[in-house]
């Protein structure tokens, strides 16, 4: 097997035998700071698309329900490609797929420079720059999850701290630049400024135990047809640091490629065992050489049937299994109404601070105190999500309840200070579906099944962040007033919590049921 510099993972069918490989620190840690570095530059141009958007409303003369769709799509994009994202990270790795994203987005950016109209600039900032960004924003999740286990809350909440610092950074560094070079010459910066996240991409090398493991399937596919292969060729590559000996041995009658994780192809009187591609792990163009050799007889049913089955099992799209268990399912719902709402005070807080007479540069500064707590958060919620008395569960319903009583309070901050301390609360508990969603979702189908899950996760919200600001705009022209809004955000959010505790309180009866017996 082939995976190259970017094969970060070996597969295995169990959850327990990818958490082996975790390192729970050295490299780890500088991991975790590339993946916080891509939420500060992703999350930073996200979260601050609120001091655009004035700007925007004021070029274009559109209403604010069209104007926000410019700014849904870029929040959606990453996330409606979440399935894309981890196709291509399953197929050429985490790093590759990390670098090339971050040039798409640049990109993108770069492209919205030149354009003249709200569509265009939907397409090029939304579309491309969001298509872009979704490559590192999947990356900077899940690969964090695979070199951690025992700190594993800890590492994804310092990880995700980045989107936090991201928007008190970049809330007034916007608003700085649009007004030295306009909102052009500022997104031509921003994609400067995206570039760097190549850097990122960069350190996500190889987890140690595990390249070893991915380069040591070796054929010898010269098939000589007038000398007999020998009863028994045995290629061994040695590990002096890892017992783990892969071995290829070519037999008359059989062929077996042996390794660590191995999955069964039965092929006639011929077994391929194989250690198959994981969610970090590259390519197998060795398999498909195994499967193009000659051995005498049985070429043809051998090239057909291994081809198809490795084809079949190795680049499925999306493992819909996935969907079979009923919490993960509970919390797909939840996380849709979450996204729903989840951008409104980042995008409409700049323009109702206008509304209640405070200037713009103090808008940019309540989006950026809101990043400020939102980093806090994120590192609270990391810490409690790893302690083993804390239910994870409960605890992300209890935040999801807070976060949506802050947003149903805005109504009543009528300056600047009660402003702040409302979207603080949202900005603290939110940060812990950013801090456990992924932890959740491993909790719930294993990490094995983490980059399926995820993906199926990320482009739920993709569509929920797509429709929710329009909404949220149309609520906003319909009634001449955000109350309405934050009231409806605050409501629904609410609710999602009072959903998802159906899956603590199921566990919780089931094990009084259970202790019963």
């Amino acid at each position: 097997m082939e995976g190259g510099d970017d094969a970060t993972d070996c597969n295995s069918s169990e959850s327990e035998k990818a958490d082996d490989t975790a390192l729970d620190g050295g490299w780890g840690w500088m991991v975790v700071f590339g993946a916080f570095m891509i939420n500060v530059i992703t999350d930073g141009c996200s979260y601050s698309f609120g001091v655009l958007f004035t700007h925007l409303l004021e070029y274009f003369h559109a209403d604010r329900s069209s104007t926000a769709w410019v700014g849904s799509v870029f929040n959606a994009a990453p996330l409606l490609f979440g399935p894309v994202a981890s196709i291509i990270a399953k197929r050429f790795g985490f790093r590759k797929a990390t670098i090339a994203g971050a040039l798409i987005a640049a990109s993108g950016m770069i492209m919205s420079v030149f354009v003249n109209s709200l569509g265009a600039l939907g397409l090029t900032y939304g579309c491309v720059a969001g298509f872009g960004i979704s490559l590192p924003y999947l990356a900077s999740s899940v690969v964090v999850m695979m070199y951690f286990k025992k700190r594993r809350s800890l590492a994804t909440g310092l990880a995700e701290c980045g989107a936090g610092v991201g928007t008190l950074i970049f809330a007034p560094l916007l608003q700085f630049l649009i007004s030295e070079y306009g909102w052009r010459g500022a997104l031509l910066v921003m994609s400067a400024i995206v570039s760097h996240v190549v850097l990122c991409g960069a350190l996500f090398r190889p987890i140690p135990n595990c390249s070893k493991r991915e380069q040591c399937i070796s054929v010898y596919s010269q098939h000589n047809k007038e000398n007999s292969i020998s009863e028994q060729l045995s290629v061994i590559q040695l590990d002096t640091e890892n017992k783990s000996v892969c071995e290829s041995v070519v037999e008359t009658n059989h062929l077996r490629i042996a390794s660590q994780s191995t999955e069964n192809l039965n092929i006639g009187k011929r077994h391929i065992t194989a250690e198959c591609n994981s969610l970090l792990s590259g390519s197998m163009p060795s398999l498909t050489k195994v499967a193009r050799i000659d051995f005498s007889d049985s070429k043809q049913t051998f090239h057909d049937q291994s081809e198809s089955k490795c084809k079949q099992r190795i680049y499925r799209i999306v493992d819909l299994t996935v969907l079979h268990e009923w919490r993960f399912v509970i919390f797909l719902i939840s996380n849709f109404i979450l996204y729903l709402w989840y951008d409104v005070p980042y995008v409409f807080t700049v323009d109702r601070a206008l509304e209640i007479g405070e200037s713009e540069s103090r808008g940019a500064l309540i989006v950026s105190s809101t990043g400020i707590i939102h980093t806090v958060g994120n590192i609270v919620f990391g810490f409690l999500g790893d302690l083993k008395k804390v239910n994870r569960s409960i605890l992300y319903c209890v935040s999801m309840w807070m976060t949506g009583l802050g947003l149903a309070l805005v109504p009543l901050s009528q300056d600047y200070l009660s402003f702040i301390a409302f979207d603080g609360i949202y900005g603290f508990f939110v940060a812990a579906s950013e801090a456990l969603s992924c932890v959740l979702v491993a909790d719930v189908l294993g990490i094995s099944k983490l980059s399926d899950g995820y993906g199926i996760l990320m482009f739920l919200q993709g569509i929920a962040n797509l429709v929710g600001p329009p909404f949220a705009g149309w609520l906003y022209d319909t009634s001449g007033s955000y109350d309405n809004t934050f009231l409806a955000a605050g409501g629904s959010i609410i609710f999602l919590g009072m959903l998802y505790a159906t899956v603590p309180v199921y566990a919780k009866i089931r094990n009084n049921l259970l202790n019963a017996k």
